[in-house]
This record gives structure tokens, C-alpha cells and sequence, in this order.
């Protein structure tokens, strides 16, 4: 069974300027998707889907999903066998969550498939902007 890589960041900023600022970080081009649940954002290549978005998580004991914003997914595709899939997903999602700590922008936390938490990141206090 598939389960995604999960980065939550909370970002002051409306969901448009994230993405961009996430596009630039990254050096990709997310595509707008809407659908019945709503809007997000999207990139594919060969070995992964990655998307961006808000979400409705509630907490769910160490999780704080309702202090975060967005909720960014990382998804392996199961194309060819083996852990290839897991290996891409693994390596893209570390990527992502290295360039957003590395920007001392956001609080991030991520997880595995929504019930692991790995790493939580908060930005020094020295980054952080007065509104």
C-alpha cells in the first residue's frame, strides 16, 4: 500500500504567494488543480506526485495539525518494482523539507502517512518578520 511523506507549514501568507515562494525554492512549476474538495497545487514527474495545500486535520496526540496552514504530500509512483518508489518519495520529500528549514521562514512538521511525526522545525526567533 502507498503512504505519503507529509510536510505541515505554517506560512502568514495566502496560499497563492506560498506556492510561489515554494516554486522558487524548489526551482519546479506547481500546476492549480480544482476539483470537488477543493484547490491545490501539483507537480509530477516520472517517480513522484507532490502537491500543496490546506487541510482539515485535526490534532492527534504529539500532532498539532491545526497550528499549521499547509499541508504538503509526497507521493512515490509505483512505476518499475521494488522500493524505487518509496527511495524517490523519501529523497524528495527530505529535499523539500531541507530547502523550506534551510529559508528560516516557516514552523514545519513532518510525517509519515499522517501518523508518524519525524522532524518538527521552528524558525529562530532572529528570523522571524514583525508584522
Amino acid at each position: 500500500m502507498a503512504r505519503s511523506m507529509d510536510i505541515f507549514v505554517e506560512a502568514d501568507v495566502p496560499i497563492q504567494v506560498f506556492v510561489k515562494e515554494v516554486e522558487m525554492l524548489l526551482g519546479i512549476k506547481l500546476q492549480r488543480i480544482s476539483d470537488s474538495e477543493g484547490v491545490y497545487y501539483e507537480f509530477q514527474n516520472s517517480p513522484i506526485i507532490f502537491t500543496v495545500g490546506t487541510h482539515e486535520f485535526v490534532n492527534d496526540r504529539d500532532m498539532n495539525f491545526e497550528d499549521y496552514r499547509y499541508h504538503l504530500s509526497v507521493w512515490g509512483l509505483h512505476i518499475g518494482d521494488g522500493a524505487a518508489p518509496q527511495k524517490s518519495r523519501d529523497e524528495f520529500v527530505r529535499f523539500v523539507f531541507q530547502k523550506l528549514k534551510a529559508s528560516q521562514r516557516y514552523r514545519l512538521m513532518l510525517v509519515e502517512d499522517i501518523q508518524v511525526k519525524l522532524e518538527v522545525f521552528q524558525q529562530p526567533m532572529s528570523a522571524k518578520v514583525n508584522p
